[in-house]
C-alpha cells in the first residue's frame, strides 16, 4: 500500500499576510470608534452642564461624537464583512483543495474547514477587544489626569499591584495551557482505544486542567475587583472636595467606571495572549491552519462560557 504524501502546511501568517494591509484598516477604523467613544462621558459631562445653564449649543461634542462613531462603526462592520468571508474563504478553499488533493476523506476536511472560521473570527473579534480595553485603560487614567491629578494618581496607582499579580499569571497561565494542550494532544489515541478507562481518564485529566485555568483567571479577577472598590472609595472622598460642575463630576465617575471595567478584562486578555504564545510556537513549528484554527475554537469557547458566568 503506497504510503499518503504529507500536506504541505501554511502557517497562520502566510494564510493572512496577502490581506494584511486591509486588516490594518479595519483595526486603524476600529481604533478611531474606541476614542471616539471614550470621550463620550466628556461629551456627556459639557451636555449636563450646558443644559442646567440652558445653552443648547454645548450638547453638540456629544451628538458629533455619537454621530461620527455610527458611521464610521456602519462602514467598518460592512467592510469587515466583506474582508473576513474573503480570508476565509481564501484559507478554506487552500484546505479542501490540498486535502482532498492527497486523499484525506472529505468528513475531516469539512470539520478542518469549518476550524479555519473560529481562526478567521480571532482576528475579527478577538484582537479588537483587546485593543478596545488597552485604549479604555490608558485613555480613562490620561483624561482622568486631565480632571484632577488627585483621582489620576489614585487610579494610576492601581495598576502597580496589577502588574505585579499579573507577571505571576502569566507564567501560571502559560504553564496551565502547556498542560492542557500537551493532554489535548493524547485525545486522539484515548479515542482510537475505544476503551472506557483511557477515555473516562482522558477527558478527566482536561476537566482539571480547564477548572484549574478557570480558577486561576477568577482569583486574579476577584483580586483586581476588590482594588477597584477601593480605589473608588478614595476617588468618591476626593471628589467631595472638588470645586467642579455637575457634568464634571458625572465624567469623573463614569471614567473611574470605565476604567475599572476595561480592568476586569485584564485576566481574559492575558489568558488569551498566553494561548496566542502558544498559537505562535504552533506556527513557528510549522503547525497548519486547520490546528491554529482547533486551538482558537478553544479559546473562544472559553471565553463565551466566561461571559456567562
Amino acid at each position: 500500500m503506497a504510503r499518503r504524501p504529507p500536506v504541505k502546511s501554511i502557517s497562520a501568517l502566510e494564510a493572512v499576510r496577502p490581506f494584511r494591509w486591509r486588516i490594518g484598516l479595519t483595526y486603524t477604523l476600529t481604533f478611531f470608534e474606541d476614542l471616539l467613544e471614550l470621550s463620550y462621558p466628556w461629551a456627556t459631562g459639557v451636555a449636563i452642564d450646558g443644559l442646567l445653564a440652558d445653552d443648547l449649543w454645548k450638547t453638540a461634542p456629544i451628538i458629533i461624537a455619537w454621530t461620527m462613531r455610527s458611521c464610521i462603526g456602519l462602514f467598518r462592520q460592512m467592510y469587515d464583512t466583506r474582508l473576513y468571508t474573503s480570508v476565509y474563504n481564501t484559507i478554506v478553499e487552500d484546505t479542501i483543495l490540498r486535502q482532498r488533493g492527497v486523499g484525506i476523506k472529505a468528513s475531516s476536511v469539512a470539520a478542518r474547514s469549518a476550524m479555519s472560521r473560529d481562526f478567521v473570527t480571532f482576528f475579527e473579534k478577538e484582537v479588537p477587544v483587546v485593543v478596545a480595553s488597552i485604549i479604555g485603560i490608558v485613555g480613562s487614567a490620561a483624561i482622568l489626569f486631565y480632571y484632577d491629578l488627585a483621582i489620576g494618581g489614585l487610579v494610576t496607582l492601581l495598576f502597580i499591584p496589577v502588574i505585579l499579580v499579573n507577571r505571576v499569571f502569566v507564567r501560571v497561565s502559560m504553564r496551565l495551557n502547556e498542560g492542557l494542550n500537551n493532554q489535548l494532544e493524547q485525545e486522539v489515541q484515548a479515542i482510537d482505544k475505544a476503551q472506557p478507562e483511557p477515555i473516562r481518564h482522558h477527558f478527566e485529566q482536561v476537566k482539571c486542567w480547564r477548572v484549574r485555568l478557570s480558577d486561576a483567571e477568577a482569583y486574579n479577577w476577584t483580586f483586581i475587583e476588590i482594588l477597584s472598590i477601593l480605589v473608588f472609595v478614595a476617588v468618591l472622598v476626593r471628589a467631595t472636595y472638588l470645586e467642579v460642575e455637575t457634568g464634571e463630576i458625572f465624567a469623573i465617575l463614569v471614567y473611574v467606571w470605565r476604567l475599572m471595567e476595561n480592568l476586569d478584562n485584564v485576566p481574559q486578555i492575558v489568558q488569551q495572549l498566553t494561548r496566542l504564545h502558544d498559537i505562535r510556537k504552533r506556527i513557528e513549528a510549522g503547525a497548519s491552519v486547520e490546528a491554529i484554527g482547533a486551538e482558537v475554537e478553544k479559546t473562544h469557547e472559553e471565553s463565551v462560557e466566561a461571559t456567562r458566568m
